[in-house]
């Protein structure tokens, strides 16, 4: 709404959005998954400047182990006769399916499990998903693929985080700030009376008006609204905005103008004159509680010492997490800007948008709002936001490949106890929700909290490294 210089009880505006400015903790990983010791043929080109180009060749006695264990289980879903489902041997399923049935039904584990070893053998180190062609595939003969992979773009140059530095900055916690979260406490607990028929507003009420606001006699977008709640006591409004309500009454209408200042966020009427009409339709005086030992003791504190206290120590973690971020997203951005890189598919960049688009999606919707409608308020398509978000989703690229080069750089890495103990803490959490507990418990999620924990113990390191302490 309009009505407001700064929104934040709506997240119709412009401002960022709380919670898509951090860098995450992320990492592209290698396709490889498990090897086995298999003889092949394979020749390598390279088909672009990101992209490799694999021809594996088998031999049918290497695909034949793949063919027995792909006819037991076609075996399994369906019944032949003579033979138990699950039993029938590979000459009885091929007799009834066809030979090539079976090698289709075998293809996808030969494709896995051989180009894994080929990427082991070669030390390739893959982002992505492969394309894969079968050029041959006859049973009884050769069989023939050509896999496309795309490398994990490469950190030419890392940037020298021995000589790189951002300074650290207090995260004292001001008296004024104390003030503030007691007034908003109390602000919390503050009742709403209906004001008797007749009595006149001061700047210590809530009204409920009808607002309307036009601009040279057209409509404002957006500057309409029905039931508006204006708070008297809240300073956020824009100026001249509550002054011409004090002493209307229910039932009342006034027409006044607002010059909205130059730095409003709704560019269409920053720096204008706009024409607001206010009908009041309800009145309430605010029962404010009076911040003293009784208002302590509600919140579960004796004095108003201690809840002063509380209220500090409090507001001191805030700020000691608010600084530890900012400290990690400007050293890892600073490290990353002093790198230089390889070429980066624009895969990855893709890909990141798309994260940090659902990032903002979530992050409106946590704050109680709809994404359409915040979409609509800013003005943007959602084609626009994401090319918004190209230059960051680079950089947050670029980070994570950073990471990875100081973890080899530096030989740090995170041992399987460490990550099963998170695994086994994270899974007790969830209890008997199973689908949840298997989720936690699965090799895919072991693997992302391994690069996850990895990657934490990289920002820790560099901390050390790159952040000046405060005198």
């Amino acid at each position: 709404m309009w009505f407001r210089s700064n929104p934040k009880r709506h997240v119709k505006s412009s401002e960022p959005v709380r919670g898509v400015d951090r860098i995450s903790f992320f990492d592209y990983r290698p396709s490889t998954k498990r090897f086995l010791t298999i003889n092949m043929d394979a020749k390598r080109e390279n088909s672009g400047k990101t992209d490799i180009k694999l021809t594996i060749t088998l031999t049918p006695q290497e695909v034949q182990p793949f063919l027995l264990t792909a006819a037991t289980h076609i075996s399994e879903h369906m019944d032949i006769k003579g033979f138990r489902r699950g039993k029938a041997p590979y000459e009885a399923v091929a007799g009834n399916v066809g030979e090539m049935a079976v090698l289709q039904e075998a293809l996808e584990p030969i494709v896995r499990l051989h180009l894994a070893k080929v990427l082991m053998d070669e030390q390739i180190d893959t982002v992505g998903q492969p394309k894969v062609d079968v050029e041959k595939m006859v049973p009884g003969n050769d069989l023939v693929f050509v896999a496309t992979v795309t490398c994990m773009p490469e950190v030419k140059k890392l940037g020298n985080y021995e000589k790189l530095s951002i300074d650290a900055k207090s995260t004292d916690v001001p008296e004024k700030d104390v003030e503030r979260a007691l007034k908003d406490l109390a602000g919390m607990r503050t009742k709403e009376v209906r004001a008797t028929l007749g009595e006149a507003a001061t700047d210590r009420d809530m009204l409920v008006i009808d607002l309307q606001m036009k601009r040279d006699g057209v409509p404002v977008e957006g500057g309409q609204s029905p039931n508006f709640r204006v708070y008297m006591n809240e300073e956020h409004y824009v100026p001249g905005m509550k002054e011409p309500l004090v002493g209307m009454k229910e039932g009342e209408s006034k027409t006044f103008t607002v010059a909205f200042p130059r730095d409003h966020y709704q560019k269409s009427i920053a720096g204008k004159d706009v024409e607001c009409t206010a009908t009041v339709k309800e009145l309430y005086h605010l029962d404010i509680p009076a911040i003293d030992d009784a208002f302590a003791k509600t919140l579960g504190l004796e004095t108003m010492g201690e809840l002063r206290v509380k209220i500090a120590e409090n507001l001191k973690t805030e700020h000691d997490e608010d600084e530890a971020r900012r400290q990690d997203r400007e050293l890892l951005e600073l490290l990353a800007g002093a790198s230089s890189f390889g070429e980066i598919p624009e895969f990855l960049v893709r890909d990141e948008v798309e994260k940090m688009m659902h990032e903002l999606e979530h992050a409106v919707e946590r704050q109680g709002g709809v994404f359409t409608e915040y979409l609509t308020s800013i003005k943007k398509s959602p084609k626009e936001v994401r090319d918004g978000m190209r230059d960051q989703a680079l950089m947050r690229v670029k980070v994570a490949l950073v990471l990875r080069a100081v973890s080899k750089a530096e030989n740090i890495a995170v041992a399987s106890e460490e990550v099963q103990t998170e695994i086994e803490k994270q899974a007790a959490l969830y209890g008997k929700e199973e689908e949840a507990r298997e989720r936690v418990l699965s090799p895919e999620y072991r693997e992302y909290i391994g690069y996850k924990m990895r990657n934490e113990k990289v920002v820790v390191f560099l901390r050390g490294k790159m952040v000046k302490q405060v005198p």
